[in-house]
């Protein structure tokens, strides 16, 4: 596989195997997200294409002369199966909402659907700052990923929130909405009391809470302007990625997302089979009716690959010598 060419030099990139996209890929990873795609009926190349490839300003990992190993590659391409099932998300809640498909309210539809697609925007600027090796704005996008993850799981437990969620008509609502739910850990407080009513405990003094605190420490660092930036970082030939940290950190939120979302609405699943056959109902061929069907067989790929991740270490890893 690294003896291919990316993708960029490709006569017909559209037409090109995934793979080419993401030279040096482990071999193994491949392998068993395809068998994982295999596994659950669903054709990796076409909806990889719809949903990553039509990405606007979408680009292939950048070939390393003498790379290390595969793992910056290999965490692309786990990153970029986050966007397509946030993106078959979206078009599962949009036509659940249409459809007024019973297992959600139709708040929570809306809200569902307007996260999702605010999520596809933000994963794609993510995707594009890393591979561009800015590391300070993919910073505070991931940030704000985080953030919305958690708002996205409020919406899924607390109907009443969700209903005034979809009732914010301006921008002042908005604003109102999130300090007085989402902001200063809100969110992510309530959802670790709901979870642990299920059986897992995220409550404030467990390893993940202080990982995860210790991550967004440092993502908020960057969205604020101080005097300790001074040095802009020198990529390295064998680099392929500076800023790992942070799609490392927003791949494991959006891999958070699909499982704590189907542990705390266990039918969820379910609801979005009904979803996806009502859009393919309206137009079979269309590209986003296509997506809005993958949405519940992805949920199952995606959990079925969370073991390709790497666990989360205590404290975020720092690559770039320069932010110190």
């Amino acid at each position: 596989m690294s003896q291919t060419p990316p993708i960029s030099g490709i006569a017909d990139p559209d037409r090109a195997a995934p793979e080419l996209s993401y030279p040096n890929l482990s071999p193994q990873l491949l392998a068993r997200v395809t068998q994982l795609w295999s596994a659950a009926g669903a054709d990796f190349d076409h909806h990889w294409r719809a949903g990553v490839r039509s990405l606007p300003g979408f680009r292939a990992v950048p070939r390393a002369e003498t790379p290390k190993d595969s793992t910056d590659v290999d965490l692309v391409f786990l990153f970029d199966q986050c966007i397509l099932w946030v993106r078959a998300l979206h078009e599962a809640a949009t036509a659940g909402r249409v459809h007024e498909i019973p297992g959600l309210s139709p708040a929570q539809w809306h809200g569902r659907a307007a996260l999702s697609a605010r999520l596809t925007e933000q994963l794609a600027a993510l995707r594009l700052l890393a591979l561009a090796d800015l590391p300070m704005p993919a910073m505070q996008i991931a940030r704000s990923i985080s953030e919305d993850v958690d708002m996205a799981l409020m919406l899924l437990i607390r109907r009443k929130l969700a209903q005034r969620f979809a009732d914010c008509r301006t921008v002042e609502d908005a604003s109102d909405f999130w300090r007085r739910h989402i902001a200063g850990g809100r969110a992510f407080r309530s959802i670790s009391e709901k979870l642990y009513a299920v059986g897992i405990d995220h409550t404030a003094d467990t390893d993940y809470a202080k990982w995860r605190r210790s991550v967004l420490m440092t993502l908020g660092a960057a969205a604020h302007s101080n005097a300790l930036h001074t040095r802009l970082p020198t990529r390295q030939q064998s680099d392929v990625l500076l800023n790992g940290d942070s799609l490392q950190f927003a791949t494991f939120r959006i891999h958070e997302f699909c499982a704590f979302a189907q542990l705390l609405e266990p039918t969820l699943t379910e609801t979005l089979e009904l979803a996806g056959r009502a859009a393919t109902s309206d137009a079979p061929h269309s590209p986003h009716q296509t997506l809005a069907a993958l949405a519940a067989p992805l949920n199952r790929i995606l959990i079925s690959q969370i073991q390709s991740l790497e666990a989360p270490e205590p404290q975020s890893r720092q690559r770039a010598d320069w932010y110190r």
